[in-house]
């Protein structure tokens, strides 16, 4: 009752038939019934146009009160009638959806022309203003299924869930893994306003794919027009990929909170290696406790403020400067020049980055 009212996917019930792999089934079964979901047994059938699967019609058939062979027989053909009247709106469904995957490949493009024509196209698109865009990237990060098709279609309903629930228009595009979310608003949205919409995407996703599996969504800077979504998307991207790796950054990541990783997420790999000082990396080889990093990197969050630094630290500026004679000499740096600092700053979150990747890579 509350998937047809509400015309969404109720999270635990959409798992908990996926779970049957009705989308590989080529002819009539059932799905288990779910005394704690409340749901009773189904016969299904999938209504297919030739190998592609339309729909599925779900009768409930409890035993005790089975479909007789005769009913069955006649569920199976309203099922040949039903996929007669579905390819139809498929086509159409799947021609509008072309134009619009389409339409938002041209607004991100880098072609001037081409994203001008999109730009005055985008309002017969778009229902309502199109005065302000708002951007974001969602990425899964485990997404423990086996069928990259399976994984795209997960992704669509939860983000067609999204769609109905919002009070703006939302559309999106899945390629994989990642989905980019485009949010229409009459009005300019405040950073909250965009922020909670991405953890209410994120929410949408995840509650389908199920507790085994992570998502990370990206922001950009700001709200655009439509002149600047692909700036919003690359920002938006790199917000996504600092949260893939970064765990201080998740789920929701603004391309303002990145900092130095703006930057550094940039750089190809091989090249980050050389943002990393010799003596850093020294340094960090020897500390086996690990108390040199940290004071080292609270020293350096504190803009070389000695008492700050014994303040956070809890420590006496005498065992503060003993700390930091042992850092300048295994750095080869001079943290009093600013400079020196920065230096090792930034070799500090490559190093960060460059953990961070090859903890994904070890997945």
């Amino acid at each position: 009752m509350r998937a047809i009212l509400q015309r969404v996917a109720v999270p635990e019930v959409y798992r908990h038939i996926q779970a049957h792999g009705v989308r590989r089934w080529s002819g009539t079964g059932h799905v288990a019934a779910d005394a704690a979901l409340g749901f009773k047994q189904r016969l299904v059938i999938p209504i297919r146009h030739g190998s592609h699967l339309l729909a599925h019609l779900m009768i409930i058939d409890e035993p005790g009160h089975e479909l007789r062979r005769p009913e069955v027989a006649e569920a199976e053909q309203v099922a040949v009638l039903m996929a007669r009247v579905l390819e139809r709106d498929h086509r159409e469904s799947v021609r509008h959806g072309a134009e619009r995957v389409q339409l938002l490949d041209d607004l991100f493009a880098d072609n001037d022309a081409t994203r001008e024509r999109a730009v005055h196209l985008a309002s017969e698109t778009f229902a309502g203003p199109t005065d302000r865009i708002s951007v974001m990237t969602l990425t899964v990060l485990s997404p423990r299924l086996q069928e990259a098709e399976r994984l795209s279609l997960v992704m669509e309903a939860g983000l067609q869930n999204l769609a109905r629930r919002e009070r703006s228009h939302v559309y999106h595009v899945v390629d994989g893994s990642e989905a980019t979310i485009i949010s229409v608003s009459p009005r300019d949205p405040g950073p909250d306003d965009v922020r909670a919409l991405g953890r209410r995407a994120l929410e949408a996703v995840e509650s389908l794919l199920g507790p085994s599996s992570r998502c990370v969504v990206g922001l950009p800077a700001q709200s655009n027009s439509l002149t600047g979504m692909p700036q919003a998307r690359r920002q938006s991207r790199l917000a996504a990929e600092a949260a893939s790796l970064l765990p201080g950054l998740r789920p929701v990541a603004g391309f303002a909170d990145l900092g130095a990783y703006a930057v550094l997420l940039r750089i190809p790999r091989e090249e980050l290696e050389d943002v990393v000082p010799p003596g850093l990396r020294r340094l960090l080889e020897s500390d086996s406790r690990g108390l040199l990093r940290e004071t080292l990197e609270v020293y350096l969050a504190e803009a070389g403020s000695v008492p700050a630094t014994a303040d956070r630290l809890s420590l006496h500026r005498t065992s503060l400067y003993y700390r930091l004679g042992q850092i300048r000499d295994r750095l080869g740096l001079d943290l009093r020049r600013g400079e020196d600092r920065l230096v090792v700053h930034l070799g500090l979150r490559a190093l960060a980055v460059l953990d961070a990747i090859v903890v994904v890579e070890s997945r």
